[in-house]
């Protein structure tokens, strides 16, 4: 094939120019390939636009620095068609298969995870997104060097079944991380454990608990496979955004609770268990549990063709972007109108909440039961534990907070504690 030596000239330049993250300019790239600078215009439009891209007046590479020089060159071809595999990196046909084998069960986890056919999508996506990063550790190890596989004493690799016994997520995570501790380290670890928990257990309602966690699972992912072997491999070409329900029912709630209230009740302890030891810093981090309102974007016109839903940087350390999202949140919160007693319930409201949040059958003695147990009030107005009970004199009554509510829905679940509340006999 006949030289193309313009082309090997701007491979060269675009390449050096994303090393040191350069601004250029068009008359730049002029000079450095000898194309007069109307071809070097034309090619910035119709071959080059998926690499070069405006920036402060000027222009930067984004992605040569993972093309090959044959591919770039091919790209200037007259014959061929610009299809996704001539543009796709080459590492070797062990990493190539590595990295095809982690993106595909990425996308089958993320397949598993919005399907709305699919109950035990928590443990399946988990399962797929083990595998997909431990190929990718693998293809990173490989490419490096690193012998990523258990050995003797005497240095003989350790085999099952005739194959190497190759490392496992967890190793392949203190030997990347270099035993540091971060929002992503914790977050895999969370999910190792996690994995392990529910193997056997049928929990759907897992999901409400745990989406936060998946979502930085997933992204940890991505940011991993681009840093290491660049933007083509990136999953977001082939997704869409799930559809999103308003909220969990009252009904779905209480139906899940009822159902599987002990083996719950266990995940959430270990979530708690999980995150109490960790700082407050990777606690707030994105990367160790994604968190997202889902807010109306208003258009200035109905058929406005610009992007639906917009992802923006929530980083609690940039003070000035917090204050403007504060701001921002400020103008669409519903306007508060002053009401007496807002947010606190009569008894039998207290019962009836009970009850949907639960499925477990809970009346007015076993209230009267729990407000003496766990000494919430007496008789007289000043006994009340505020945080529980306050005495209204609208209603000529007691009146029990949010935080009763929940505290009562967490320890009827518990068989014993509620055994207790049933049992419970005031001494006289």
């Amino acid at each position: 094939m006949r030289r193309n030596i313009n082309a090997e000239r701007a491979y060269r330049f675009f390449k050096e120019a994303e090393r040191l993250d350069k601004v250029f300019t068009l008359d730049e790239v002029s000079d450095a390939t000898g194309w007069k600078l109307s071809t070097v215009q034309a090619y910035r439009s119709k071959k080059w636009h998926r690499f070069i891209r405006p920036s402060n007046g000027g222009y930067v590479s984004r992605g040569v620095a993972y093309l090959t020089e044959d591919a770039f060159i091919r790209l200037h071809s007259q014959r061929i068609s610009l299809r996704g595999d001539l543009l796709r990196p080459q590492y070797g046909p062990n990493i190539d298969n590595l990295v095809d084998k982690s993106r595909e069960a990425a996308l089958l986890a993320i397949q598993i995870y919005n399907n709305p056919l699919v109950s035990f999508r928590t443990y399946g996506f988990i399962v797929q997104m083990v595998i997909g990063f431990t190929s990718l550790f693998h293809a990173i190890f490989e490419r490096d060097g690193i012998e990523y596989w258990y050995k003797d004493e005497d240095g003989t690799p350790k085999e099952v079944d005739g194959e190497y016994r190759y490392w496992e997520i967890g190793t392949c995570l203190n030997e990347y991380y270099k035993g540091l501790t971060t929002p992503e380290t914790e977050n895999t670890r969370f999910f190792i454990q996690l994995r392990n928990k529910i193997e056997h257990r049928y929990l759907p309602a897992l999901d409400i608990s745990v989406s936060g966690y998946c979502q930085a699972f997933l992204f940890n992912f991505e940011r991993i496979l681009v840093k290491e072997f660049g933007d083509y491999f990136g999953l977001g070409q082939y997704l869409a955004l799930a559809l999103q329900l308003s909220e969990f029912s009252e009904e779905q709630l209480r139906v899940f609770r009822k159902v599987q209230a002990k083996h719950f009740q266990e995940i959430k302890q270990y979530i708690t268990d999980f995150c109490d030891p960790l700082s407050d810093e990777i606690i707030q981090s994105d990367r160790f549990c994604f968190r997202a309102f889902l807010i109306p974007k208003i258009g200035n016109h109905a058929t406005s063709s610009d992007l639906a839903i917009e992802f923006v940087k929530y980083d609690l350390n940039d003070t000035k972007d917090m204050g403007n999202y504060e701001k921002q949140v400020a103008l669409i919160r519903s306007k508060q109108i002053p009401v007496a007693d807002q947010g606190m319930h009569l008894p039998s409201d207290v019962v009836r909440l009970v009850n949907e949040r639960t499925g477990i059958s809970f009346n007015m003695y076993h209230h009267i039961n729990a407000w003496r147990l766990y000494k919430v009030r007496e008789y007289s107005p000043e006994s009340c534990n505020t945080k529980y009970c306050q005495y209204s004199v609208p209603f000529k009554s007691f009146i029990y907070t949010e935080d009763w509510v929940n505290l009562l829905c967490e320890r009827v679940q518990d068989p014993d504690e509620f055994e207790k509340i049933k049992l419970f006999r005031r001494n006289k």
